[in-house]
């Protein structure tokens, strides 16, 4: 006789579900990290952005400034005075930014920091 016998069949049908599990498992996976990847590009453009303002459009004050920049993301600055420049006419500031997003266990940030000069604080 020729042909297959269903014990045959039955191990050819596992061996296909088990395959075309972890080739989804793989797919999804690799989506969850293309989402991932997308939210981290966006937070660091928005952080990059909001780091130029500073000092621009947003005073270069020392303390703490924050805001929302859609539904998703939220940031937060902290500038730092550092040193102040011989005869008083400048200063030194370092400027801290996060932006976080997410909520929970699942909330993700980043932080970028960077060095400003501005006007002395006296």
């Amino acid at each position: 006789m020729s042909g297959f016998s269903l014990l045959e069949v039955l191990v050819a049908f596992a061996i296909l579900a088990l395959t075309l599990g972890v080739l989804l498992n793989i797919f999804s996976g690799g989506l969850r990290n293309l989402g991932d990847g997308q939210h981290y590009t966006r937070a660091v453009l928005d952080a990059q952005s909001r780091l130029a303002e500073i000092g621009v459009s947003r005073p270069l004050t020392a303390g703490d400034q924050s805001g929302d920049i859609d539904d998703v993301y939220r940031w937060s600055a902290r500038v730092t005075p550092l040193a102040m420049a011989s005869g008083g006419l400048a200063t030194l500031y370092q400027v801290d930014l996060t932006v976080k997003w997410g909520e929970g266990a699942a909330t993700r940030s980043v932080v970028l920091q960077t060095l400003k000069i501005g006007p002395s604080t006296t």
